[in-house]
């Protein structure tokens, strides 16, 4: 579920990562409708958009909205740790559809969380992927729990990555998923830092509390490797 655009301030903090870094390939992994890749046009990126959605429907969309935008590819395709098939659960509201079995939480966070079918779709790793003669690529990851598998197919692609956005869970909304923590040093043994965390969505009966962050990345910096 990725809510960034809600705040203005971590708008503005993407925007100014994507051109200090001077980013010219956005790889967005997870792509729902698109919200993401129109969000980013919004703030002045124009450069390539490389989306990935594997939902048929939630991918027909996708199609739509992307048409007139010529640097916009998109792909129907899962991605995950080696290239195949995979069954995803496909939810009332698509934006939680996953590969991940659903945890007790998921529909008390919300019904619209609730499984309607699932479909066999295929899934490629990055690494099997060409991603040509971009020269600063930023990996935008958005899957419901299965961002780590997504990353173990991306080791080559995360050495050309000089920024890695990824929704990190505080609670669970789906089994079988990485903590924060390990989450936190599995990208610091990869090479990264984080440089921004926002709140996705709140605990309903904790509004103060995150259930979930969204976190940019930034490559470290020789100092920082040490």
């Amino acid at each position: 579920m990725n809510f960034f655009s809600r705040d203005k301030t971590g708008s503005k903090i993407r925007g100014e990562f994507f051109r200090s870094r001077e980013i010219d390939l956005v790889i967005d992994v997870g792509a729902n409708k698109g919200q993401y890749a129109k969000e980013i046009r919004k703030s002045g990126f124009k450069g390539q958009i490389i989306s990935f959605e594997p939902v048929q429907e939630t991918y027909n969309h996708l199609v739509k909205v992307s048409n007139r935008d010529k640097f916009w590819d998109v792909r129907k395709t899962g991605v995950g740790a080696r290239s195949g098939t995979a069954t995803i659960n496909v939810s009332k509201n698509s934006v939680y559809s996953s590969f991940r079995e659903q945890t007790s939480l998921a529909p008390e966070f919300s019904k619209k969380s609730a499984v309607v079918l699932t479909e066999t779709v295929p899934v490629i790793a990055l690494d099997d992927l060409d991603f040509g003669s971009a020269k600063s690529i930023f990996l935008k990851i958005d899957t419901q729990g299965y961002e780590q598998e997504v990353l173990s197919g991306a080791h080559k692609l995360l050495s050309r990555c000089e920024g890695v956005q990824l929704e990190l869970p505080v609670e669970h909304l789906y089994a079988d998923v990485w903590s924060f923590t390990e989450a936190v040093a599995y990208m610091d043994e990869a090479g990264f830092l984080p440089a921004h965390f926002q709140t996705v969505n709140p605990i309903h009966d904790d509004p103060s509390s995150a259930i979930e962050f969204d976190c940019i990345f930034r490559r470290k910096r020789q100092s920082s490797m040490t």
